[in-house]
């Protein structure tokens, strides 16, 4: 079977699936959800950098959610700070097993944790929040999303030509990405009645979400092509693991948040 087959049935399997529970769970469902994809996320992170202390680095990274969930910002801010010692605090305790390679070893576990407390974590937190405020939110950016994706694909596969990022990721285009921003336009443009915004503000939003997703989905390239691999893992037939999923997220779900509550708000 080839992977343009497992991709689409892939798709046409878990897509739907996707979508309705973006839709139908709860804002209480759709976080135990969320951690579970925060799970998958943050194992596929540290199993492809390949660090030492993997377990203790996944718990530090997941106990970041806990005063977000909370409500306490200045918890969060607070772990970024006591994580990193605890991180050095492992160290002291294996530096004598494991010699001059702790220096190397914990340099790794502190960035790839760090990286994970802040680009995993606080993304995925910021999706449930979106839920909280109304509960089409997140299928709605879900939705531009997918149709900034597949406006990329289209144009990208039909007129692409220059090339965005060559050694990041070759297969992205400058027509590509225009393709991205039209896709997400026309879907923030169909939702905007829903989200209170008039066309010139949805086509702005739209240009916004399409452009940020793809700066994650580069984002999420260069740690890849750091490590040496194609996908964060293969769990997900064609389409590569969580990671790689999820990556449109890391920028447009806290933007979005921030601006219907900050900005708009």
């Amino acid at each position: 079977m080839s992977e343009l087959t497992k991709r689409a049935l892939s798709g046409v399997v878990l897509g739907p699936l996707v979508a309705l529970l973006f839709y139908y769970l709860p804002p209480s469902l759709f976080f135990l959800f969320l951690v579970l994809v925060l799970l998958g996320a943050l194992y596929e992170f540290i199993s492809l950098t390949r660090i030492a202390w993997r377990f203790p680095v996944l718990i530090l990274s997941f106990l970041a959610l806990l005063p977000l969930y909370g409500g306490f910002l200045s918890g969060y801010l607070l772990w970024l700070f006591l994580s990193p010692v605890l991180c050095l605090f492992l160290a002291i305790l294996f530096q004598a097993k494991e010699g001059d390679a702790v220096n190397e070893r914990t340099a790794r576990a502190l960035i790839v944790m760090l990286l994970s407390e802040v680009f995993i974590v606080l993304p995925l937190f910021f999706l449930y929040r979106l839920k909280e405020l109304d509960t089409l939110f997140p299928l709605i950016l879900l939705l531009t999303i997918w149709a900034s994706d597949t406006g990329a694909y289209i144009v990208g596969k039909r007129f692409g030509k220059r090339r965005l990022v060559p050694f990041i990721s070759p297969g992205k285009t400058l027509e590509g990405l225009a393709g991205a921003l039209l896709g997400s336009l026309v879907l923030t443009v169909l939702f905007r009645t829903r989200m209170a915004m008039g066309i010139t503000e949805s086509c702005l939003i739209g240009i916004a979400i399409g452009l940020l997703g793809q700066m994650g989905d580069i984002f999420e390239s260069v740690g890849k092509r750091v490590c040496g691999v194609k996908d964060s893992s293969t769990i997900i037939p064609g389409h590569g693991g969580i990671l790689d999923r999820i990556d449109s997220f890391l920028f447009t779900s806290p933007f979005v948040y921030h601006y219907l509550t900050s900005i708009k708000g």
